[in-house]
């Protein structure tokens, strides 16, 4: 036998020899791990060994090394992607780099002071098709690593695998791990930026105390003169606070929830039940979220936090909560809540709020919204934050990368410092490209498009040029109404959208009501996969006259204007036939009545369903438009759930088989010559942005927040040579193309 392979069969089973005595023994699991690396590396004679453990977030945490800066443990964190290790964490391979370097994905860490190193081999941590971390090793010399050392580290990554899938590593439940009284907690940034501060925890009002009353015309005066207050400091809100349009526009909504009949008759039918005005707010305010919270359609649920906003303003007014105006803060400080509405955040002194941190949040918030305007870091996406942050608390954030810092260190802040000054040059590439067109390096010119499902979503803000409303959803207004709305409810909503958007086009999406959109005043059915029933246009074409008044409104609150109307979860022909059939017969109704038409009437259907695909060379004979929407469009083609978190990441937007599709349909609408976009969350997304473009799209449509990064990366490629390349690589690769595009990206000067 060959004595280097006898020498490694030696090593392999002394490491095992001395993992299985660590395993046995009684010791905390950061010693452990600790113990692990530092065996591993003396066992294979190399300088450095590291573990890298994967946490919420698709984040890889530096939990443990021998060579590296022990400082840098629990400080270093990598996103899955970002630098070798990351990559090797992404494409879940071992990977062997002779010079790091020299690497294009190579990333240097400063805190973890790995300057001297050269060589690096790593291995992914896998169990049970689930991606734990990564085990990586480095020398100070250049160094080819045999085909055997990689086995053997794969080997060991085995059993460490296993040791992390038995939770002998697993974070506490609050999602920390301290390091000498110091925590660096995950979330998600939603508005970049870095604030250093201290904590000030938010307080909502607390629950009903009195329940029930005798006097039900006493509390009914009270709730209304509750409204009446209520309406007023919204007012004053709009009056004083200097807003932009996408502000205020917010506002006017809080304006239509406190005059929304519906809710107000509600609240009043339980005060004359017998409870007091106070607890008839909250029973119909629960009861309004709770039916909420049941819907999986984000942008919905994000109307959720605005609700409870007003209902806490409602009751703070009936007496049960104090108020937080004019309250003395710190001058530099950072706000932590489960949730908060745009109100509460204007409650206190925006000069002394430098950052926010939530338990619950999201782009669209409208909150968010606000922040951004206001240019406050945010991040969200942490369990408990409330419990985990006390007031008073020293905190650091770092919104980019979605890290909070209890009590950082003086090295932590520098670090940040010199990403914050990294961070201040991107914004301003952003600055210049503002009022520029979505133009190639080679002339390439791109429609960018919002996503919206209210009239202030068409304001957003820093005077940011889009193109148009590539989807408008409508049906919030349906869900949040204790019945359904009438035509000229509708009429009014539309109208006010249609003025909003300042003649650019706007396309209403027909309802998409159905599986998790249930409207309270029908009858829920019972689907064993709601997803794939009875939802959308299968549902309205059935109930023709619910679709028929929605149609009608569309008609008259575009009267003299260009009227756009997509039809959504078309899955043949012969549906949106029907479809546009009975749009038809609204326009002929109206004509009948003397009624003002739309200018043009342009019909068009979104393809999320596969076997529109096969039908499109007849499709287009009959649309005006089409708009993929890509997120349905996926979940059906990889029969993959994207509300499950056990398989919804497991298939790439970026792989073959999407990116393939897509391009059949875009080159079958070229040919065709009929208008193409994608409306779905791959647009919001530069790099796949750029995938787009690249496959041929010239219309794209996307959160608000997107426009600025979208544009950049746009104006940054070459159209043609990314085709050229695309249409070369969906040929010879069969897995995600996402680290080939990143790579190109980088090589290219594609700003990501």
């Amino acid at each position: 036998m060959d004595r280097n392979r006898l020498h490694d069969m030696i090593s392999v089973r002394q490491i095992m020899k001395s993992l299985r005595a660590l395993t046995a023994r009684d010791m905390p699991p950061q010693e452990r791990l600790d113990k692990i690396v530092e065996q591993v590396a003396q066992r294979l004679n190399v300088d450095v060994c590291s573990c890298y453990i994967s946490r919420p977030g698709g984040i890889l945490e530096l939990c443990a090394t021998y060579g590296l800066d022990k400082k840098a443990v629990h400080e270093t964190f990598l996103r899955i992607g970002e630098g070798l290790v990351g990559e090797i964490a992404l494409q879940r391979k071992p990977l062997a780099v002779e010079d790091v370097w020299s690497h294009t994905s190579f990333v240097y860490k400063p805190e973890t002071k790995e300057k001297q190193f050269k060589s690096l081999v790593g291995v992914p941590l896998i169990r049970a098709n689930r991606i734990l971390g990564v085990l990586a090793i480095q020398t100070r010399k250049i160094q080819t690593f045999s085909s055997e050392m990689i086995e053997l580290l794969e080997t060991i990554g085995m059993v460490l695998a296993e040791m992390l899938a038995s939770q002998q590593f697993k974070k506490s439940d609050s999602d920390t791990l301290s390091v000498g009284g110091r925590q660096k907690i995950e979330g998600t940034g939603l508005i970049d930026g870095f604030a250093i501060g201290q904590a000030l925890v938010h307080k909502r009002a607390e629950q009903v105390v009195q329940v029930l009353s005798g006097d039900a015309q006493k509390e009914i005066q009270k709730l209304m003169q509750a409204l009446e207050r209520v309406e007023c400091e919204v007012n004053k809100i709009l009056a004083t606070s200097h807003m932009s349009g996408d502000q205020s526009a917010i506002f006017e909504t809080y304006l239509m929830f406190i005059k929304d009949k519906g809710w107000i008759a509600k609240m009043i039918k339980a005060i004359e039940t017998g409870l007091t005005a106070d607890a008839a707010v909250q029973k119909v305010g629960d009861e309004i979220t709770d039916r909420m919270e049941l819907m999986t359609d984000p942008y919905i649920k994000e109307r959720i936090h605005d609700f409870r906003d007003l209902v806490g303003r409602l009751r703070r007014h009936l007496g049960r909560a104090k108020s937080i105006q004019n309250r003395k803060i710190p001058r530099n400080t950072i706000l932590i809540a489960k949730n908060l509405g745009p109100a509460e955040l204007l409650d206190y002194d925006k000069s002394k709020i430098k950052g926010i941190v939530l338990e619950e949040g999201s782009q669209t918030m409208h909150m968010v919204i606000v922040a951004r305007s206001l240019n406050i870091p945010l991040v969200c996406g942490i369990k408990n934050v409330a419990q985990i942050i006390s007031n008073g608390d020293s905190v650091a954030l770092d919104a980019t990368a979605g890290n909070v810092y209890l009590n950082p260190s003086d090295e932590t802040l520098d670090v940040l410092s010199e990403r914050a000054q990294n961070q201040k040059k991107l914004r301003a590439r952003y600055a210049q490209m503002k009022d520029l067109p979505a133009t190639t390096r080679d002339g390439t010119t791109v429609s960018l498009n919002i996503n919206a499902g209210l009239s202030n979503d068409l304001m957003v803000g820093d005077g940011v040029f889009f193109d148009g409303v590539g989807l408008y959803r409508t049906e919030l207004p349906f869900m949040i109404a204790e019945e359904l709305p009438d035509v000229k409810t509708q009429e009014d909503i539309y109208r006010r959208a249609l003025m909003q958007a300042q003649n650019k086009p706007v396309v209403f999406r027909s309802l998409d009501i159905g599986s998790d959109k249930v409207l309270p005043y029908f009858q829920r059915h019972t689907e064993e996969n709601p997803a794939m029933g009875w939802r959308s246009i299968r549902m309205t074409l059935d109930r023709r006259a619910l679709l028929r008044s929605q149609l009608r409104a569309f008609i008259r609150a575009a009267a003299g204007l260009d009227l756009y109307v997509m039809f959504p979860m078309i899955a043949s022909v012969r549906e949106f036939i029907e479809a546009r059939k009975t749009l038809m017969m609204e326009v002929e109704r109206e004509k009948r009545r003397g009624g003002t038409l739309p200018r043009i009437i342009r019909v068009g259907t979104m393809i999320e369903v596969p076997s529109l695909i096969f039908q499109m060379e007849q499709l287009v004979r009959e649309v005006d438009f089409i708009s993929i929407g890509t997120n349905d469009l996926a979940q059906f083609l990889y029969a993959c759930d994207r509300g499950n978190p056990m398989i919804w990441n497991r298939y790439d937007s970026l792989s073959p088989s999407l990116l393939k599709a897509l391009k059949y349909i875009c080159d079958i609408c070229q040919q065709a010559h009929v208008p193409c976009s994608v409306c779905g969350e791959m647009a919001s997304r530069s790099l796949e942005a750029v995938a787009l473009v690249g496959l041929g799209f010239r219309s794209l449509s996307m959160t608000p927040s997107s426009l600025g990064p979208v544009k950049a990366a746009i104006r940054t490629m070459d159209q043609k040579h990314l085709s050229a390349y695309l249409e070369k690589q969906l040929e010879i690769t069969s897995g995600s193309l996402r680290e080939k595009l990143k790579m190109y990206a980088r090589d290219h000067g594609i700003l990501i």
